[in-house]
């Protein structure tokens, strides 16, 4: 699965490139918006040979990959690089690291994109239809996203050079893990004005619907890779039964569970090792807290991460 999002002028010389993850892709989107580059978007973990094609056909003097190299597989790097292509990664060990680290790289463009009155987007990591309704923000140039765990921020925003004068929390109502009076103590201390969206429970269904419909084209790809993927059907039937007796909060934290587990179909599928490079990786930073439904981190570990300035505390 490869959607290509154009974002300014086709005749663009960098390109993005993202996986499918909800925090990457909008992180994505905003770098490409102040790069004026094409996004391509690819599936989580897996290497899709026709979009290095596509990517080539643009002819880009650069690639940037954003996500660690369990999202946007290293397949990618070298075969563009073999093309003659420049690549740079910026990721982080999980969704966090990886939005703060495209912030603080590319802030400076920001600046010139937002001038002297941002807003900031502010939306749980591992929350879906929140990002998802940011996205269309993000594409408008209307916010900046940063992402939280509910303690703390991606970045703090006093920290940027850019002044952010603003927050937008986008609040999914349905979220079973979502509480932002923590991050908006903290907001309201440094004297930023703050102000909640709700997303409408109309509109969360409809989103939530469509994740489902996602995922069932998720598992036919497994399946078809010979990968076992019986629970996942068991527990996507679940979440669509629950749907039916309109108890969304219950049939979100089914899904997100399920997105989880997809991931790690899909790692311990493709990367046999993984589980050695997770043990043995001095920056991996997989701890369960980090994710709301007690799994381990996504994107892997990569050069460009800033542990000082990057990483949540958990």
């Amino acid at each position: 699965m490869a959607v290509a999002f154009l974002v300014g002028s086709v005749s663009a010389t960098d390109v993005v490139l993202v996986s499918d993850n909800a925090a990457d892709q909008c992180t994505a989107l905003e770098v490409a918006d102040a790069l004026n580059a094409t996004v391509f978007t690819t599936t989580w973990g897996i290497y899709n040979e026709s979009l290095v094609s596509e990517i080539e056909n643009l002819n880009p003097e650069k690639v940037i990959i954003i996500g660690g190299p369990l999202a946007v597989v290293e397949n990618y790097t070298i075969a563009l690089e073999n093309a003659g292509i420049t690549v740079e990664r910026i990721g982080g060990t999980n969704r966090y690291e990886t939005n703060a680290n495209a912030t603080l790289t590319f802030q400076n463009q920001f600046k010139h994109m937002f001038g002297d009155n941002a807003t900031a987007c502010v939306c749980y990591g591992f929350d879906d239809i929140a990002l998802n309704e940011t996205m269309q923000k993000v594409r408008n140039r209307s916010c900046l996203l940063l992402l939280t765990n509910g303690t703390n921020l991606s970045v703090e925003p006093q920290k940027l050079q850019l002044r952010i004068n603003k927050v937008e929390i986008i609040e999914n109502p349905i979220c079973p893990f979502c509480n932002y009076s923590k991050v908006m103590m903290q907001l309201k201390r440094h004297g930023i004005n703050i102000s909640v969206e709700q997303i409408s429970e109309e509109r969360v269904k409809l989103m939530l619907q469509n994740r489902i419909r996602l995922m069932e084209r998720k598992i036919e790809m497994l399946k078809k890779m010979g990968v076992n993927t019986t629970e996942l059907e068991e527990k996507l039937k679940e979440a669509e039964q629950l749907m039916e007796q309109n108890k969304l909060q219950e049939a979100y934290r089914i899904m997100i569970q399920l997105q989880e587990e997809q991931m790690v179909k899909v790692k311990t599928h493709l990367h046999p090792n993984w589980g050695e490079m997770r043990r043995g990786s001095p920056h991996q930073n997989l701890n369960s807290s980090e994710n709301p439904v007690g799994k381990m981190g996504e994107n892997g570990h990569h050069q460009r991460i800033n542990t000082t300035t990057a990483r949540i505390n958990q």
